[in-house]
């Protein structure tokens, strides 16, 4: 059983267990028969009585790896464009980025990186060993992206670091983040952004469990673990629907806000293991109505919250969806890991015509309803969203954790 990764206390109190789910999930197979021999993995959720940590303690990081072909891409979407945009732009004018240099730890498409360094002409380097090495000029600025692991060996001080949902991924975190504190300037700056682990908890958002997420951070335990680096912590806050969980640090001096002393240990709900199971019998029940009224139903959106949807409710092809849906060309014609549904783009939906369309991330729900009425698709739009249930009403309730909309 692994430490913590925030404070490397070895005793933890259990919360939930999952088997058999993909290791890696944004890896997609090039045939169903080699989606349905996905390596999984078992995932044991533990809450560190120290830091009050959340973290998969079963977890083994010699099984995960990130290689050319590993593709998370958003930046196909208009709407997290616009969220990209709005973060680069506010972190510019904060932290005074012009003229600077810059290194992002896990750049994936270096979409945060390029928007930095093109609108403050900054020079950056992005540092992921599933990326291709590249370099580009954005406008005054430019980017290098080095396709090996973030090493501080090779750098001359810099003026700002970041990393994009990266942190959750290690088990060498307090490493990486003291390698990342020991490249910056006296006077640099930092931002650091992973999933809202504490809305995953408290609002049972159970899709959102994965094997490659090491780590599900609260503020407290983000907060801890980069102090426990060296950095002083300026900002914490939530984004994008509150999904995602943000810190803003200084190298030294920064003044701390109210609201970074509020922060305290989170308390994961008694009943969570429980309403973990009654969410996945009410979908279990669901699904399984709509293949028995043989209706066509369509996943949208080929990420970790479909792959976790599709693997704990254990739906396969046979089961009632054959289909997954995403904007990322990339993913096209590639199958998804465990359940082995094909990945199709919007346009297939036009023939194909569902009867429901289960969107996986509601932060996208606008967005994905305009493509569907200038595609002229009618369909059910459901939303998976948990809610905190207590069992006594679960009998009672005829939808749960669902919304309904028509496109």
């Amino acid at each position: 059983m692994l430490p913590c990764p925030v404070c490397s206390q070895t005793d933890s109190l259990p919360l939930l267990t999952v088997k058999n789910v993909p290791l890696i999930g944004c890896v997609f197979a090039e045939s169903q028969s080699e989606a349905q021999r996905a390596e999984c993995g078992t995932i044991e959720l533990a809450l560190c009585p120290e830091c009050s940590h959340v973290y998969n303690r079963a977890f083994e990081p010699e099984r995960v790896g990130y290689t050319p072909g590993y593709e998370n891409a958003l930046g196909f979407s208009t709407h997290y464009n616009e969220y990209l945009r709005e973060t680069a732009g506010r972190l510019i004018r904060a932290y005074e980025l012009r003229k600077k240099s810059i290194v992002e730890i896990g750049c994936g498409s270096a979409d945060l990186l390029s928007l930095l360094c093109s609108q403050g002409g900054n020079h950056g380097v992005g540092y992921d060993p599933s990326q291709q090495s590249r370099s580009f000029q954005m406008g005054d600025g430019s980017v290098e992206v080095r396709s090996q692991n973030f090493s501080a060996m090779e750098l001359a001080p810099v003026d700002f670091v970041c990393s994009k949902h990266v942190l959750e991924h290690l088990e060498d975190l307090k490493a990486t983040l003291r390698s990342a504190r020991g490249v910056m300037r006296q006077d640099g700056a930092g931002y650091f952004e992973v999933p809202n682990g504490l809305a995953i908890l408290r609002e049972f958002r159970i899709w959102d469990i994965t094997y490659e997420h090491l780590s599900y951070f609260s503020p407290h335990s983000l907060q801890r673990v980069l102090s426990d680096a060296g950095f002083a912590t300026a900002r914490v806050g939530s984004s994008f629907g509150d999904q995602y969980l943000y810190a803003e640090v200084r190298a030294e001096g920064a003044a701390v806000t109210a609201a970074l002393v509020e922060h305290r240990k989170q308390n994961v709900p008694a009943d969570f293991a429980m309403t973990f199971r009654i969410i996945l019998e009410q979908w279990k029940d669901r699904m399984s109505r709509l293949a028995t009224e043989g209706r066509r139903v369509a996943i949208w959106g080929a990420g970790v919250k479909a792959i976790g949807f599709l693997n704990m409710l254990g739906i396969g092809t046979g089961d009632g969806v054959e289909i997954v849906v995403d904007i990322n060309p990339r993913k096209a014609g590639r199958f998804m890991p465990g359940t082995a549904q094909r990945i199709v783009s919007p346009e297939y939906l036009r023939d194909y015509r569902p009867d429901v369309v289960v969107v996986m991330n509601p932060e996208y729900l606008g967005e994905i309803r305009s493509r569907l009425e200038s595609a002229v698709v009618e369909c059910d739009l459901w939303s998976p969203r948990q809610l905190r249930l207590p069992p006594s009403r679960y009998r009672s309730l005829h939808e749960c954790g669902m919304t309904f909309q028509r496109a």
